[in-house]
């Protein structure tokens, strides 16, 4: 950062910051209100803006309710899409009606209930009314919007840049200040690398886990169609993403054997038009014969373009999967909960949240 900017940065973030604390008290004091539901409500949010990996996270709370017999729902706001109320996900949806986290998750569990709403207590009582009405709500990216009162909140903080080293916005990357991390009952430290366990003081009586991203084998896009891809050893990569931190990924391809990987990076939730398409055949034309590897964000999007991507690329473009593997913090006290068991406990203990109105 140039030091000219540094000073009046510092002072915007300062302003931003009593700003957030007047909110936070305004909800503290009862004079926003904060609404709650009869039902296990789970929020999983974060205090920076974007690439902590929430989607897989949330996926994994959907598959581990789902395996136990719950009926779950996901509520998001559904960023990015082009329509406004309550929706809910349905086949021959695209991410310009419902967002392309959204439209993702309801491919990957689509024993879900997807829903979104800017509203998330108009999108709790839609979801209520519905024949079939949840048993579990899983509100994706809710850390910030607390109309809704959740029993449990999971916050999501990356490895490479926890909340502690973090700053407010502009300076840094943070909505809320470190000090907003008290509400959570449950802390995440995402994307560790293999052995990395980061140093994180949470407060008395929170529950610290650690995650890092597991990589499926790859699938073919066929036009969003999976099937099984051959392996990238040996071959030149062409990494298509609009997503906050591509590296991880770019760095896994290397491991998997790739001779290069060459980045063609969007904006996070970028939404893909003509000349997006045109940039990507002419990066593909330059690989002679390689192919192109985008997450699973991506490919939903990319569905906007297909008809302009040329059909050798198509051919050659595959998926990345991904999941996450959770496990307690080494130094945590013998008889804690594991992360599943934690979900399981609290879902189990709430038919109807303990802060009711």
């Amino acid at each position: 950062m140039h030091p000219l900017l540094r000073l009046p940065l510092m002072l915007l973030s300062l302003l931003w910051a009593m700003v957030v604390w007047l909110r936070g008290k305004l909800f503290d004091w009862g004079v926003l209100p904060s609404r709650s539901f009869p039902l296990p409500v789970i929020c999983v949010g974060n205090l920076a803006v974007g690439g902590t990996g929430k989607t897989p996270h949330v996926e994994h709370l959907l598959r581990l309710l789902h395996a136990e017999g719950y009926r779950v729902a996901m509520l998001s706001r559904g960023y990015g899409r082009r329509t406004k109320g309550f929706r809910l996900a349905r086949p021959g949806h695209t991410a310009a009606h419902i967002g392309d986290e959204p439209l993702q998750m309801m491919r990957n569990c689509p024993f879900a209930t997807i829903a979104v709403c800017e509203s998330r207590v108009e999108g709790m009582r839609r979801l209520l009314e519905l024949p079939d009405a949840p048993q579990v709500v899983v509100l994706d990216d809710a850390y910030q919007h607390r109309y809704v009162r959740a029993g449990l909140n999971i916050l999501l903080t990356e490895a490479s840049r926890l909340y502690t080293t973090d700053h407010l916005l502009p300076w840094g990357r943070l909505r809320e200040p470190a000090s907003a991390a008290h509400r959570a009952q449950a802390v995440v430290v995402t994307k560790c690398r293999p052995g990395q366990w980061p140093d994180l003081k949470v407060a008395p009586g929170q529950l610290l886990y650690y995650s890092r991203i597991a990589y499926g084998a790859l699938l073919g896009w066929s036009g969003g169609a999976g099937c099984a891809a051959p392996d990238v050893c040996g071959a030149c990569v062409l990494l298509l993403t609009g997503i906050a931190h591509p590296e991880p990924l770019r760095q896994h391809l290397l491991e998997r054997g790739a001779a290069e990987v060459v980045c063609l990076s969007f904006p996070d939730h970028h939404a893909f038009d003509r000349r997006d398409a045109a940039r990507v055949n002419r990066s593909f034309a330059q690989l002679r014969g390689g192919c192109v590897v985008t997450t699973q964000k991506d490919a939903v999007r990319l569905q906007a373009i297909a008809a302009h991507l040329d059909a050798a690329l198509l051919a050659r473009l595959y998926v990345q999967p991904i999941t996450v593997e959770l496990s307690a913090s080494p130094r945590a006290a013998g008889g804690s909960p594991t992360f599943n068991q934690m979900i399981l406990q609290y879902v189990a203990n709430h038919s109807r949240n303990r802060c009711m109105d």
